[in-house]
C-alpha cells in the first residue's frame, strides 16, 4: 500500500540545483500527462507551465529505483520565489504536493536528494482537479477522481448562518485510505474538516456558515487511488413544540438533522420525551437540549433497543431548543412530546 504526505516542516538546507534536468526525458510536465522520469545524481528539476492564476495543480513525486538513505525534498518555484513545498520520507514510495498557482507562466519542481549518496530514477507527473457546483438543500453529486494525485473543489452558495450538513459516501475510492473533506469559506476560512475512513463508507459533516457567498467543497485522497463517491448539501429541519401538543418530526433527506425551538418561563418544569417511529436506521439518533445561551441542560438518543427517551429539566426564562443528530443516514420520523409535570 503507498500513502502521499504533505509534510509542513521546513526542508533541510537548500543546495546549489542545476538549472538542467536530470538525467532523464527532456520534456515539461503536464497535466494529466504521462510524467517525467529523473535520473537523479544529486538535485534535479522538472518543468511545467500554469495556464492561470489561481489554477489548482498537483504535484505527484513516485520512486522508482531512488535509493532512500534520506528523505528527498521538492520544492515548487516561480518568478524565484517559493509557492509550496513537500518532503518524500524515506518510509514511503510516493508524495503528493498540492497548491495554487499565484500566476500564470513558468514554474519548476526542484528535487533534492538530502543524501549525497542516494541515486535512482524518481517519477514526477501533474495532476489537475475536477469542479462543479452543489446547491445547498439541493441534490447530490458524484465525484470522480480519475487519475492519481487529482482533487476536486465543488462550490456553493449560501448566506451567513445557515445550518447545512454535508454528507459524503463512499463509491469506488478504496475503503483502506482516507478520502479527505474540507468546507471553506469565502475567504478560505475552515468550516469544518473531516473524512471517509475505515470505520464506515460515509461521512456527515454539520457545520454553520459564518458568512455568506461563495463556499467551496475540497474533496482530497490522501493515496494515488482513484475511484467515486457522491456528495451532498443537506438543510435542517425546524419546528417548534407547544406544552402538551406531539409534534412529530420527519428527516426526509439522508443525513439531515434537525432544530426544534419553544419558550419557557422562569422556573418551568418540563419533561421532553421523544419517541421514534419511521426512522429507518439502527444507529443511534442523538438529543442534546441546551438553554437560551447555548448551555447544554440534558442529553440523550434514540436507539432501536431504546426506542423513548425522557428529558425532565428545569428552565430559566427565553428560548430552548431541542438538537436531534441522527449519528447515520437514517430518514423517517420522530414524535416528540414536551409535557409539565401535575
Amino acid at each position: 500500500m503507498t500513502a502521499s504526505f504533505l509534510i509542513s516542516t521546513a526542508p533541510a538546507p537548500a543546495k546549489a540545483v542545476s538549472t538542467a534536468p536530470a538525467k532523464g526525458r527532456d520534456r515539461p510536465l503536464t497535466v494529466g500527462g504521462p510524467g517525467v522520469v529523473l535520473d537523479l545524481a544529486g538535485p534535479g528539476v522538472a518543468r511545467f507551465t500554469a495556464t492561470t492564476a489561481g489554477q489548482r495543480l498537483s504535484v505527484v513525486a513516485r520512486r522508482k529505483t531512488l535509493t532512500a538513505g534520506d528523505n528527498t525534498d521538492l520544492v515548487i518555484r516561480h518568478d524565484g520565489a517559493d509557492v509550496a513545498e513537500g518532503t518524500l520520507l524515506t518510509t514511503w514510495s510516493d508524495l503528493t504536493v498540492d497548491f495554487t498557482a499565484p500566476a500564470p507562466g513558468a514554474y519548476t519542481v526542484e528535487v533534492r536528494p538530502r543524501a549525497a549518496q542516494d541515486h535512482g530514477t524518481l517519477q514526477l507527473s501533474l495532476a489537475g482537479t475536477t469542479t462543479g457546483t452543489l446547491t445547498a438543500g439541493g441534490s447530490s453529486r458524484l465525484v470522480s477522481i480519475g487519475k492519481p494525485g487529482e482533487r476536486a473543489f465543488l462550490g456553493f452558495e449560501t448566506v451567513a448562518g445557515r445550518q447545512l450538513t454535508l454528507v459524503a459516501r463512499r463509491g469506488s475510492i478504496a475503503r483502506d485510505e482516507y478520502t479527505h473533506l474540507e468546507v471553506r469559506g469565502p475567504g478560505g476560512e475552515v468550516q469544518t474538516a473531516g473524512a471517509v475512513g475505515y470505520e464506515a463508507d460515509y461521512r456527515t459533516l454539520d457545520f454553520t456558515t459564518t458568512v455568506g457567498g461563495r463556499h467551496t467543497v475540497e474533496i482530497n485522497p490522501d493515496t494515488l487511488g482513484t475511484g467515486t463517491l457522491t456528495v451532498q448539501l443537506v438543510g435542517t429541519v425546524t419546528a417548534e413544540l407547544t406544552p402538551g401538543k406531539p409534534t412529530r418530526l420527519t428527516l426526509t433527506r439522508p443525513g439531515e438533522r434537525a432544530r426544534v425551538t419553544f419558550p419557557a418561563a422562569e422556573n418551568d418544569q418540563f419533561r421532553l420525551t421523544a419517541r421514534r417511529t419511521t426512522l429507518t436506521g439502527s444507529e443511534p439518533t442523538r438529543l442534546r437540549l441546551t438553554t437560551p445561551v447555548g448551555l447544554a441542560v440534558a442529553d440523550g438518543a434514540l436507539t432501536t433497543a431504546t426506542p423513548e427517551v425522557t428529558l425532565p429539566f428545569s428552565a430559566s426564562a427565553g428560548t430552548y431548543t431541542l438538537e436531534v443528530d441522527p449519528e447515520g443516514l437514517d430518514t423517517g420520523s420522530l414524535t416528540l412530546e414536551l409535557t409539565k409535570p401535575t
